[in-house]
């Protein structure tokens, strides 16, 4: 079976990706334009550059309370290697923790008006992915900072408004002010610098990697093996037991 890829070749021992040599890469990419690069095959401009590096920076770390954090910690703590400890960590991303990016990028780019979309999600009563979060009630300030970011480069174009006018238009239809979060404000401004939306999980992924191997690292080095909960935070709801 033969394998075909666009990616990447090799050839007299030299790496070429999308047609550009490696150790050429090497001296003049910075590492968000290589993403950019070989997940689009196009250059980015200075201004398309400035605004990825700036969605990968914008998720990098949010707290050892996350899931992903401490569960990378725990296996870390249980003499687990560095690559099982973040592909644990990586496993609890999902709907409800930095994954609703590709959902939220799927319904930007759906070519749906913000009515229909909010309209919709309300009939089936469906969760719009983007929108509202745990912690931040009136407003996302990453979300904040990448929005005013695309504005600035003039970069904030249909999706970014699209994002904007569902937030108004769910409070207009629904009564309620959900603040658009980091997935989907990240999911908005891929789309408007031309990603898939199936890339949009695996780049959320990618950016918080470094912040998993941070706590990770931190973890095997500073803390004393084996994390479990402390008894105190367990509240046992079964059977009476028996004397």
């Amino acid at each position: 079976m033969k394998w075909k890829t666009s990616i990447s070749t090799k050839k007299d021992n030299r790496v070429y990706i999308r047609g550009k040599s490696l150790d050429q890469m090497v001296e003049s990419f910075g590492f968000a334009d290589a993403v950019f690069f070989i997940l689009t095959g196009k250059m980015p401009s200075d201004a398309h550059s400035k605004l990825f590096n700036a969605i990968l920076v914008s998720s990098i770390e949010h707290g050892v309370e996350t899931p992903s954090a401490y569960v990378a910690r725990t296996v870390a703590s249980t003499g687990n290697s560095i690559n099982a400890a973040l592909a644990a960590g990586v496993l609890t991303i999902g709907e409800h923790h930095g994954g609703a990016g590709e959902a939220a990028a799927k319904m930007l780019q759906s070519g749906k008006s913000a009515k229909e979309i909010v309209g919709n999600a309300l009939k089936n009563k469906e969760r719009l992915p983007g929108y509202g979060h745990k912690i931040y009630k009136d407003a996302d300030p990453r979300a904040e900072a990448l929005m005013k970011m695309a504005e600035k480069l003039k970069l904030s174009g249909k999706y970014a408004k699209l994002a904007q006018d569902i937030q108004k238009e769910l409070k207009t239809q629904s009564g309620k002010d959900l603040p658009l979060n980091i997935d989907g404000a990240q999911a908005a401004l891929l789309s408007e610098l031309g990603f898939d939306a199936g890339l949009a999980k695996s780049i959320f992924i990618l950016s918080r990697l470094p912040g998993l191997i941070a706590h990770a690292h931190e973890e095997v080095t500073k803390e004393k093996p084996y994390r479990r909960f402390e008894e105190e935070d367990v509240e046992y709801e079964g059977p009476t037991l028996d004397n």
